[in-house]
């Protein structure tokens, strides 16, 4: 019996010395109402739609989840026209380039957009995405609503 408990209690101490050193990684990954901190890239789709894991939430609320950059639109990669399938895969580039060399990125000025997916300013090594891919002729400046008509390709 008495072995029977020892093992136990070293087990606990293992488990709680393990659930707490993440617990302090996390700590400096406060999150608020409409932002969330140290954000974990899973996937990039486009220049202005990719997943993210977010640290501290629940895996169903925190894991693989859906963003759209906020205030832009980029080129589709969807599209018969090859010149804006071509300016698609440019943004998606820059996109990848720029934050898998981020080491931090950040979700901020969130909201539900009307496919239930986030929608956020995506802040990374203290720069906007959204900004950097206007700047670079990768993005207009979208607000939800009709997309504009004109070519990606003047």
């Amino acid at each position: 019996m008495g072995i029977r408990f020892l093992i136990t209690g070293i087990i606990a101490v293992i488990l709680g010395s393990i659930s707490n050193s993440s617990f302090a990684d996390e700590k400096n990954c406060s999150h608020t109402e409409t932002s969330f901190q140290c954000v974990k890239i899973r996937s990039i789709y486009d220049g202005d739609t990719l997943r993210v894991d977010i640290p501290s939430l629940h895996p169903l609320l925190g894991q693989n989840i859906g963003i759209r950059v906020r205030g832009i639109d980029t080129p589709e990669k969807r599209t018969k026209d090859q010149c804006e399938k071509k300016q698609a895969y440019k943004a998606l580039d820059l996109v990848k380039s720029e934050l898998s060399n981020a080491k931090t990125i950040r979700l901020e000025n969130c909201s539900r957009g009307k496919y239930f997916r986030l929608v956020c300013d995506v802040v990374y090594e203290g720069r906007n995405l959204a900004k950097t891919l206007i700047d670079r002729k990768l993005a207009r400046v979208y607000d939800g609503g009709t997309k504009s008509k004109e070519s990606w390709c003047k």
